[in-house]
């Protein structure tokens, strides 16, 4: 859960981005920033042109509008670029975050480096003294060069690298006088849908492992849960309402205090249990009402049906006016499933007990024939 609100978190903040720079639209500049050998600046420098400091900036450099940013001297703050490359051949003393474009670094970058869209490359005598994080390229160093931190490649963590620095600078992000940026619109969108694929992926795997490493426990509960829903409902509610109420008497209790981390284990166990076999009854129902085929296998079936709920909720945040209607059907989906799944857990022991047969009607008993005399 944890990390599913972070990458809530991230998601919300690149909305703040947005108005932020159409708010902050004054502050950028429309033209080439060049400071010479020998010059000394003590100003950020925002711009949707290129950047060459060939002298020394002390302050933060950002371009916005898909050019290069070249450190020939010092650069003594952040430098962030969204849509163009980045070439550092002098000194960067604070952290290099790039959107869609390549970092090469031949001299020294004493924070961190991350790019998202676009390879790091350490070549040269080049050093970087952070940590490096890459998502959707690759890292290259070369023989000579140094680098004292750790290497992040394809992860969430190059998201959370870019986003802080993104996020506090900008405000000198904004818009061209024609329109949004095309530079930054891409990357925005590009960092969006990276979140929400790790979200998505993070979630679905949660809920798969039961699928893949107890595929009979899912089944049972799946079956019961389509076998009598209205029963899983009720038990499941009866567990929601009661879990406060009985940690409570467990921590009042000299006896149960050991047994509470074993209590919570078991309950989030059920949890994600029931909720994998409601994901398989939802995506079924969702499949069948759209006159389409599956996925055939059970992890299949489960991560299709939190996708369903997922993606619900992602896209209500972002499309205008029913995007609240689906962001609520979403949550009510994952909720109801949730205690749904609990019921069926409990019922079925967790799933180790199938559903119970239905009886059989009774047969009436036919009287004998009379005997032929």
């Amino acid at each position: 859960m944890k990390n599913i609100k972070k990458y809530v978190i991230l998601a919300l903040a690149l909305g703040c981005l947005g108005q932020t720079a159409q708010a902050r639209r004054q502050e950028l500049i429309h033209e080439d920033v060049v400071i010479d050998k020998g010059q000394t600046v003590s100003e950020d420098v925002a711009t949707d042109k290129s950047i060459t400091v060939n002298g020394t900036l002390n302050g933060d450099a950002v371009s916005v509008g898909g050019a290069s940013i070249t450190v020939n001297g010092q650069l003594l703050g952040d430098l962030v670029a969204i849509g163009g490359s980045v070439f550092v051949p002098g000194s960067v003393n604070g952290d290099v975050a790039s959107v869609g474009g390549p970092v090469s670094v031949s001299g020294k970058v004493t924070g961190d480096v991350a790019s998202v869209g676009g390879g790091v490359n350490l070549s040269g005598a080049g050093e970087i003294v952070g940590d490096i994080s890459v998502m959707g390229g690759s890292f290259v160093k070369g023989e000579k060069a140094v680098h004292k931190g750790e290497v992040s490649t394809f992860d969430i963590g190059a998201a959370r690298k870019v986003l802080p620095r993104v996020l506090r600078l900008a405000r000198y992000a904004g818009h061209r006088e024609e329109g949004v940026s095309p530079w930054m619109a891409g990357g925005i969108v590009g960092i969006g849908l990276l979140v929400f694929f790790s979200m998505l992926a993070t979630g679905a795997l949660l809920l798969v492992l039961p699928a893949v490493f107890f595929p009979k426990n899912v089944q049972n509960a799946a079956s019961f849960i389509s076998g009598d829903m209205w029963r899983a409902c009720g038990v499941g509610a009866l567990m929601v309402m009661g879990f406060f109420p009985g940690m409570l008497m467990m921590l009042v209790s000299v006896l149960g205090i050991p047994l509470v981390p074993f209590a919570l284990m078991l309950y989030a166990a059920a949890a994600v249990l029931g909720l994998s076999a409601f994901s398989v009854i939802l995506q079924g129902r969702f499949f069948e009402g759209i006159k389409k085929t599956g996925p055939a296998g059970l992890p299949g079936k489960v991560a299709a049906g939190y996708a369903i709920m997922a993606g619900l909720m992602f896209f209500g945040k972002v499309i205008p006016f029913v995007g609240g209607v689906l962001s609520l059907i979403g949550f009510m989906l994952l909720a109801f499933g949730t205690m749904l799944g609990l019921g069926a857990a409990w019922i079925t022991r967790m799933g180790n007990q199938g559903a119970a047969p239905a009886a059989q009607p009774v047969q009436p008993v036919q009287p004998p024939p009379p005997a032929v005399q």
